[in-house]
């Protein structure tokens, strides 16, 4: 509605919206730009009647109402988890925004329903995407929401559980051999040779990445109309993070809160099996350099080595830094640990990738980054069902009373 322009990050040039992937000049990162003055003038930031993220159209990359493809993304529960707080001794004001809640599962609804409902405002019949699994699962069920064909690149190693899920939707699921990096050159080359949309949710798409602005706009709402002081991320190339931020900045802009109000610190956080952004952050690097080696976590979501793309992981760590935040990394059995953390003391049943955002803040307290009465958000960005590496101590069946009494004490 109110977007008009796509802008280089890099060297400034402006293009018409349509679907491009690169500046042409120089091969940077593009961004929707936006007519901020008419936007004010009307005063209107939401359409109420509009289904979940959409009801912020105003301030989404779409042009007519009717080009929507919505499954009923966003609106996620904020949820204050002040027990994990005192677990960790963290004196904080502590919650998790539960995009796990959404429609397929993760965060990547967002960008997907926004992606798809672009790619249909453009006239496309197919789209493409490379994928971890969660963007794969969420663009193949957008798709099949809008009657498109959709076509999904995965490497080879994602979880059986995404795989299926994107598949049961009627998308071509096609797994690649090697890394995340791998999969992301062939969506890229099939976008080109074919001409299909490219919905991948890097920020090869820059409509995708305008989504992840509602979370802020849902947060900014949950929270009374105020900031949080930190927001962590777990991060694989970071757009939820740069569009998270935009859109805490776009609200100080149009002036819902003071103008002097600090944005949130943004905080990341990476696997230290796969973190090319944390090592960049940890060496006081300006530029991000890909990760050469060897990957395995059960954080498969984040594992990322921004392999042909590093400029995508140097604008997360810029954003970090500038937004006073920081990038960390986390252990498996940290990741682990802080899984069960979420599970069994919460209630919320998740994905590793999504746990790093937890188990972050017992380091960031016990380092003396967050302050006393902080109030801090964690994103906790996929489900449960998502990863099927778990293994649980079941009991084993019983046909009578007595052997209740007897299984009762042994796990006493």
């Amino acid at each position: 509605m109110y977007a008009n322009r796509l802008a280089c990050r890099s060297c400034g040039s402006q293009f018409p919206l349509e679907l491009q992937y690169a500046c042409p000049h120089c091969g940077g990162i593009l961004e929707v730009k936006y007519d901020y003055d008419a936007l004010a003038q009307d005063g209107r930031l939401t359409l109420p009647e509009l289904p979940g993220l959409w009801k912020y159209l105003p301030l989404l990359p779409l042009q007519q109402e009717e080009n929507i493809v919505s499954l009923g993304e966003g609106g996620t529960p904020l949820l204050r988890c002040q027990r994990m707080a005192d677990i960790y001794g963290a004196q904080i004001e502590w919650y998790i925004k539960a995009e796990h809640l959404n429609p397929s599962g993760s965060f990547k609804d967002r960008p997907s329903s926004v992606g798809v409902s672009a790619a249909k405002e453009a006239g496309a019949e197919k789209v493409v995407i490379a994928s971890s699994g969660n963007a794969a699962a969420a663009t193949a069920a957008y798709s099949a929401r809008a009657g498109m064909e959709c076509v999904v690149f995965v490497p080879e190693s994602t979880d059986p559980g995404k795989v299926i899920q994107a598949a049961s939707y009627g998308a071509t699921v096609i797994p690649v051999t090697g890394n995340y990096s791998h999969s992301y050159d062939m969506a890229d080359l099939c976008a080109k040779r074919f001409g299909w949309p490219n919905i991948t949710s890097t920020f090869l798409n820059p409509y995708t990445v305008e989504a992840d602005k509602t979370v802020a706009y849902e947060i900014f709402e949950q929270l009374g109309g105020r900031f949080p002081d930190v927001v962590i991320i777990p991060i694989a190339s970071g757009p939820l993070m740069i569009g998270a931020y935009k859109g805490f900045d776009e609200l100080r802009h149009l002036g819902r809160v003071p103008a002097q109000q600090p944005l949130p610190a943004m905080v990341g956080v990476q696997s230290e099996q796969c973190m090319p952004i944390t090592r960049a952050y940890l060496n006081g690097d300006a530029q991000v350099h890909c990760w050469d080696g060897t990957i395995s976590t059960i954080a498969g979501g984040i594992s990322d080595p921004l392999v042909g793309y590093e400029n995508d992981g140097t604008l997360t760590l810029q954003t970090a830094r500038a937004s006073g935040g920081m990038m960390l990394c986390l252990t498996e059995g940290e990741i682990w640990q802080a899984t069960q953390m979420v599970e069994t003391k919460v209630g919320y049943y998740c994905e590793p990738t999504s746990a790093t955002a937890i188990g972050a803040v017992s380091k960031l307290w016990n380092e003396g980054f967050l302050k006393k009465g902080a109030t801090v958000v964690s994103v906790l960005t996929g489900h449960g069902f998502k990863y099927t590496g778990r293994r649980c101590n079941i009991l084993q069946p019983i046909s009578k009373v007595e052997q209740l009494e007897i299984l009762l004490k042994k796990t006493q």
